[in-house]
C-alpha cells in the first residue's frame, strides 16, 4: 500500500515547462527562459504577464506569442512546448528576422 500511495502523490506534482523567448522585431534581444509553473501561471493570460515582465518589451504589454520560423499565433498555454522557443509580440503583426 505504500508504494501505492507514493505512486499516487508522484502524479500529483505540478506540471513545469521552460520556455525561450524573444521579443518581436527585434535582432539583439538574447532571449529570456520564461518557468512555467502549472500553479502559479494558471491560464495564458496569467503567462502574458510573466512574459510582459521578463522581456522588458518596449511595445508595452505582451499580447500576442508566436513561433520563430512560422510566425503562427500560439492561443493557448496547452500548445506551449517545453524546450521550444517563442516570440512575444504586443499589438503588432509577427515580424520575421533576415
Amino acid at each position: 500500500m505504500t508504494s501505492a500511495g507514493t505512486k499516487g502523490s508522484f502524479l500529483s506534482q505540478p506540471m513545469v515547462k521552460s520556455v525561450l523567448v524573444y521579443r518581436n522585431g527585434d535582432p539583439f534581444f538574447p532571449g529570456r527562459r520564461i518557468v512555467i509553473n502549472e500553479k502559479k501561471v494558471s491560464n495564458f493570460e496569467v503567462f502574458l504577464k510573466e512574459v510582459t515582465g521578463g522581456v522588458k518589451a518596449p511595445f508595452g504589454a505582451v499580447r500576442n506569442i508566436y513561433t520563430p520560423r512560422a510566425g503562427h499565433r500560439v492561443r493557448q498555454l496547452e500548445e506551449l512546448q517545453s524546450g521550444e522557443q517563442y516570440v512575444a509580440g504586443g499589438r503588432e503583426a509577427f515580424k520575421k528576422l533576415k
